[in-house]
This record gives C-alpha cells, structure tokens and sequence, in this order.
C-alpha cells in the first residue's frame, strides 16, 4: 500500500507539473500573440490565428526545453516569415511586428522592475509556480489595456502615410528595426545565461528604452521628411495640372480672338456668295466651314461652362487638363456638374489623383473602341458627392474584383497599377464607396462621397 500510494503522488506531482508547465507555456505564447494581433495592419482570419498561436506556442515550447534563449532567433524568424506570406505589404508587416516585438519587450522589462522592486524578486520567479503564473497573467492583463488604444492609433498612421511611402524607405525602417533587434536579443540572450537580477534588468530597461525611443525618433523623422517631400511634389504636380488648364483656356481664348479678326473676312466672303447670287455656293461654304468652327466653339464653351461649377482648384484643373486633352484626341466628351461643388469630406490631394487614374484609364480603352466617348459627372445630393466617369471599352471579360489587383487590366498587357494604387487611396476612407459598372459598352466608376 505504501509503495502503491507513493507511486499515485509521484503521478499526480508529474501530472500536475506538466499542467503546469503546459498552462504556462499557453500563457507565455498568448503573451506574445495577443500585441502582435493588435498591432498588425490587417486582421487575421479565424483559421490564421488558430495557426499563429500553434506557431508561437511550439516556438515557446522548444525555448522552455531545448533552446533556451536563443529559441527567441527561431520566434522572431518564423513569425516574420508566417506573416509575410498571409498580406501583400510584406514589408509593412515586418517592420510592424518588429517595432511591437520591440515594444513589448520594453514594457516587460519596465514591468519586472517593478515586479522586482514590490512583489517578489525576478531572479526566483521561475521557481515560484504561482508568483510565476501571476507575474505572466497580469504581464497579459496590461498587454490588454496597452495594446488596443496604442493600435488604434498606430493604424491610423499607417492608413494615412502607408501608400506615400517608398519601399526604399520601408526597407530602410525595416534594417533600422533589424538593428534594434538584433542589440535587444544579444542582451536577452546573455542576460538569460548569466542570470536575470536588479541590476541587469535596471540596465536592459535603460539600454532598451533608450534606444527604442531613439529609433523611433529616427523613423518619424524619415516618414516626416519624406511626407515632406511627397508634398512638395503633389503641390507641384497640383501646379502642373493648373498651368496645363490655364494653358487651355488661353488657347481656347486665342481661338476665340482668332475667329473675332477673321469674323469680318467671313462675312464678306459671305456677302460675296450672296451678291453673286450663288446659293448652293452659299450653302456649301457654310457647311464646310462655319459648322464645323461653330460645333467646335459650341463644344469647348460648354465644357467650360460645366466645370467653371467645380470650385476646387486641384479638382477642376486635374479633370479640365484631362478632359480637353481626350477632345483634342477627338474623343466624343460629355460633363455634367450641375451645382457647384466647393467642400468635399475627402483629401483634395487624393481624390485629385484617383480621377487623374480613372480618367487617364477612360482616355486609353476609349481610343481603342470606333468610337471613343467619355461622359464625367458630379452629381450632389442631400447625403454625398457622386464622381463618375464612364467610357466606351473594349470588353475582355476580366471579374471586376481582378482589376483591383497590381498587373490587371482590361486594356490588356502588364499594367493596371492605376487601379490597384486607387484602391490604395481608399483603404484609409470609411465614408467612401467606389462600385464599377459595365452598362451599355461602356465601363462605368462610381465613388460615392459621404458628406
């Protein structure tokens, strides 16, 4: 009985060692799962996650029995890895795993200074089961408070720089970051062999912090020169488009002035046919010549007259440029803006380039067609500003939702980058509904702006 009872203790102390070890390593992998689904740019899918924690808990599993510290090496690279495959803005997501890896492990150390200084001194935690399963438990209860808000605002930064910044400047992030990393795991490692007491965590939070923070100085330095920088250009190309109207409108002035001096010589031709009584002459003479110089005046005033209703310079230059370069491309050109339109709830910058990308488009799959036309609008209702640009198109059948993609087309070839950087631009608005159409031979595009 004694040998029986004692084999039973023995069995219930290895079941419960394993419990605990198992529950603690699920803790320790949630630990790191929890900042990382938080601060990742895009939302995981159910299956995603299911993995990623599999992922991280088998990562932690080989750090708790074979790897020891330097099992973190393995963490870091599988993860990097794991999340670059699911998103296509790899570098994106490196660069913020990396960033809330490094965040992360500056707030622990802050918070086993503190854990060190009041409740129960680190270098034994791992010996204490329940001060250890308390330590990573409340470690996980302030990830919780911290992480969300700090995402939140994290994501909101990177919808408004993300789609302006270069990938030589990502890459750049991503190597100053692979920097901090790497100094980080060297101190982690070593600290993790000659044992963690005060003065090496006083010491990692001081090193840690320090250079987090000048990293991430440095980082919002280069996104702000080089926001900088992209603004100077857009003002430019801003100016740009608004030369190239006015450029149009002194040449349709000219044109004007040009048919008010040669008004008098057509009228005396005129009164020549008339003398002469020569009315088929007449007649052939105002068919070949006035009509065509009436439709084309008739023609350009209205297309004036309709945008003089866009009060926003950056807009009507950008549409005023493209459209009267397409009627100089003898394409068929058709405007309504009915009511002025002066305040939209949107980045004139942005919505600038979106209709510089559907209209160059428009331009392009209209002259392949016999005959090309294209028809802008802005409609304005009580709740939204309706932008829509349609245009006669060669169909080849190509799933709407393709076109969205880099490379994708119905013009054919490898191009369509236009409406994958559109759909860039409009990731970062919620009051934006952007719908596309064929109706009619022609490709229809709609962005609905909420007021």
């Amino acid at each position: 009985m004694t040998v029986q009872a004692t084999e039973n203790r023995i069995g219930k102390v290895i079941v419960v060692t394993i419990f605990y070890h198992l529950s603690i390593y699920i803790l320790t992998a949630f630990s790191y799962f929890l900042p990382i689904c938080c601060f990742l740019p895009f939302k995981l899918k159910w299956k995603e996650k299911v993995f990623f924690f599999f992922l991280l808990f088998l990562n932690v599993f080989l750090m708790g029995n074979y790897l020891g510290h330097l099992g973190v090496i393995l963490l870091i690279v599988s993860s990097c890895l794991y999340i670059s495959l699911l998103d296509k803005s790899y570098l994106l997501n490196i660069c913020v795993f990396i960033a809330a890896y490094l965040f992360c492990v500056v707030i622990e150390n802050i918070f086993s200074l503190l854990w060190d200084t009041f409740i129960f001194p680190v270098s034994a935690l791992t010996k204490s089961y329940p001060y250890y399963t308390m330590y990573i438990i409340l470690f996980i209860v302030i990830e919780a408070l911290i992480c969300p808000p700090l995402a939140k605002l994290l994501h909101k930064l990177i919808n408004k720089f993300h789609i302006r910044i270069s990938k030589r400047y990502l890459i750049l992030i991503v190597t100053n970051l692979a920097v901090c990393l790497f100094i980080f795991l060297f101190n982690v490692i070593i600290g993790g062999y000659i044992g963690y007491n005060r003065k090496i965590i006083i010491f990692d939070c001081i090193l840690f912090g320090f250079y987090f923070l000048i990293s991430i100085i440095l980082i919002i330095n280069i996104v702000k020169a080089h926001m900088i920088k992209l603004e100077m250009d857009m003002r430019q190309e801003s100016y740009d488009r608004l030369q190239d109207y006015t450029n149009q409108v002194e040449h349709m002035y000219s044109s004007l002035r040009s048919f008010k001096h040669d008004y008098q010589n057509i009228m005396l031709t005129m009164s020549g046919y008339i003398e002469a009584e020569d009315m088929e002459g007449l007649k052939g003479y105002f068919e070949k010549e006035i009509m065509p110089l009436n439709q084309q005046l008739s023609k350009s005033s209205a297309n004036l007259n309709q945008l003089m209703n866009i009060k926003i310079t950056e807009i009507k230059s950008i549409v005023s440029a493209k459209l009267l370069y397409a009627a100089e491309l003898n394409i068929n050109i058709s405007i309504e803006v009915m009511e002025e339109i002066s305040d939209i709830s949107m980045d004139t910058v942005d919505l600038a380039r979106l209709l510089g990308i559907f209209l160059d488009n428009a331009i392009e799959a209209a002259l392949e067609t016999e005959a090309p036309t294209i028809h802008f609008a802005i409609i304005h209702s009580e709740t939204e500003y309706l932008f829509m640009v349609a245009n006669t198109f060669i169909d080849r059948e190509i799933p709407f939702a393709t076109l969205k993609q880099p490379s994708v087309s119905t013009k054919g070839g490898n191009r369509g980058i236009g409406l994958y950087n559109a759909n860039e631009i409009l990731s970062q608005y919620q009051n934006i509904i952007w719908d596309t159409e064929i109706k009619n031979s022609c490709f229809i595009q709609r962005l609905h702006i909420t007021k």
